[in-house]
């Protein structure tokens, strides 16, 4: 009976979604999506490789082997609820009438307003890697981060960030002329101040693909010696200083400009991933908001003693579910548990809508899951533990990021 009342009020909440690389609807279109191309965007070529297009025989084959996996799962949700098809059997006639729907699915413009409405997903922040500056999207769905990676990997003109991303193509687009240190820095003060004119409502780095997550204080002395070297004249220290000062640099400016920065934590060059490596940015500065993404996982506790420690952390919970619907679990109930409910919330990171509404799906049950447990426990009422849901899924985020 309490699981039915909250599964039937948490699927009612309209969700403020804080994190997704969902392609513009031009985009995805000329990919010709099929069930190839949503698996893709879902994380499940993450954990097997997809076959070539078309081969249904070989892509039946692998997602058998992979059939317990939960990017997996997240997705057979979404296929069976938004296209009408059960892929589960994993067989080749199922997966190929799943394609058929997709592609005729796509064929209709509003298709991904159609998903997100259905999913009762109200907005969605916007990483949008491939295109920093993008300009065509549908601003009815989307609001945008920025992503900062690419200024760390401003020493030369040659350098670039794990997506290929340099400060100086940017430049050439906004016909910015960098010739000197403070050129750059001024050249970053123009596109912070820009990108809050356009409209974009956060910071994003993904850093922790690129490298460690420990940011040293350097001196700007120090940062100024290492502009314009040579790859062949820089160390990987050289390089490190140089990220480390510009990273202090862009935090102050976020500090003046009120912009809440997203970091991606854990899952990504492993050993250099903790969250707690960010400490010493907390304490630095105390009124810029830090959302840390992923649970940090497999440092998901840290993130729990984060938050209780620093009032400035936020737990952003995105991926995670469907990543490993245990560990986001475990996490959720020592969050609630240390923060009552602030300071949590939730994205999909994905790059196809039905990767999106899987997630959504997927996290919905585990707050269902979680929630039931506390309320059975008469830790919680049925109206507190609809609140938390509420506040998890939408109010903390819409607060943060004053939307």
């Amino acid at each position: 009976m309490i699981t039915k009342k909250l599964r039937d009020e948490i699927a009612l909440i309209w969700t403020f979604d804080t994190h997704e690389h969902i392609y513009p609807y031009h985009v995805i279109v000329e990919k010709k999506p099929t069930i190839f191309e949503i698996l893709e965007g879902s994380y499940v070529s993450w954990i097997t490789r997809i076959p070539k297009k078309g081969d249904y025989t070989k892509l039946a084959k692998c997602l058998r082997r992979i059939r317990g996996n939960a990017f997996l799962r997240s997705c057979i949700k979404a296929i069976r609820d938004l296209h009408g098809v059960d892929i589960s059997d994993f067989s080749e006639l199922s997966l190929k009438e799943a394609s058929r729907r997709i592609m005729k699915a796509y064929l209709n413009e509003d298709w991904q307003r159609e998903v997100f409405k259905r999913a009762r997903i109200e907005k969605c922040i916007l990483d949008p890697y491939w295109n920093i500056w993008i300009e065509r999207y549908d601003k009815e769905l989307f609001v945008l981060a920025l992503r900062i990676n690419m200024f760390l990997f401003g020493y030369n003109r040659e350098a670039r960030d794990h997506n290929g991303n340099s400060p100086y193509l940017l430049a050439e687009k906004l016909n910015y002329d960098i010739e000197t240190f403070d050129d750059y820095l001024c050249f970053i003060d123009y596109v912070l101040k820009t990108a809050k004119e356009r409209g974009y409502i956060c910071l994003k780095s993904a850093l922790a693909y690129d490298r460690t997550l420990r940011f040293d204080d350097v001196s700007e002395e120090e940062a100024r010696a290492i502009f314009g070297k040579s790859e062949k004249e820089l160390s990987i220290a050289d390089k490190k200083k140089f990220g480390d000062f510009i990273m202090h640099y862009i935090l102050s400016k976020a500090d003046e400009l009120s912009f809440p920065i997203q970091i991606h934590t854990g899952l990504a060059l492993i050993e250099g991933s903790n969250p707690l490596n960010l400490v010493s940015l907390f304490r630095k500065y105390p009124n810029v908001k830090f959302i840390l993404f992923h649970g940090g996982y497999p440092w998901t506790s840290e993130i729990a003693a984060l938050l209780l420690s620093f009032s400035n952390v936020y737990a952003d919970l995105c991926w995670l579910p469907i990543i490993s619907p245990t560990a986001a679990k475990r996490l959720l109930m020592e969050l609630i548990e240390v923060t009552g409910g602030r300071r949590i919330m939730w994205g999909g990171d994905c790059w196809v809508v039905e990767g999106t509404y899987g997630a959504l799906m997927m996290m919905k049950k585990i707050l269902v899951d979680v929630l039931t447990y506390y309320v059975e426990k008469r830790y919680l009422t049925v109206s507190d533990a609809i609140d938390i849901a509420s506040a998890i899924l939408r109010t903390n985020a819409k607060e943060v990021f004053k939307i």
